[in-house]
């Protein structure tokens, strides 16, 4: 399978960030980043569509079940989505995260 770049768009109403490609071992700190700025310090309900991503791994998943514990911690929320049989909602499975179906 041929790598793609990690990308990323957003959307305000609802707040949601749509991932693309691959999140590797270089994107953690770029991906925790994203999370608390487009959350306001994860104070702020935001939904996370990892539909399209390619690579998933643990470093990522770390940073995401962090991110979803800061928000609970602060009375909001950070949901993630992804669709059926995507590599993103086996690994979501395995690590025993909860997400939406798309």
């Amino acid at each position: 399978m041929e790598e793609r770049a990690f990308t990323y768009e957003t959307s305000e109403d609802p707040r949601r960030l749509v991932l693309h490609g691959d999140l590797d071992e270089g994107t953690t700190l770029q991906l925790r980043s994203i999370l608390n700025d487009l959350s306001d310090g994860l104070t702020r309900d935001l939904t996370v569509d990892l539909t399209d991503v390619d690579l998933l791994p643990s470093s990522s998943i770390g940073v995401i079940a962090n991110a979803q514990a800061t928000a609970r911690q602060q009375d909001s929320s950070l949901s993630l989505v992804a669709a059926e049989g995507t590599i993103s909602a086996r690994v979501l499975t395995i690590c025993g995260l909860a997400y939406e179906t798309s």
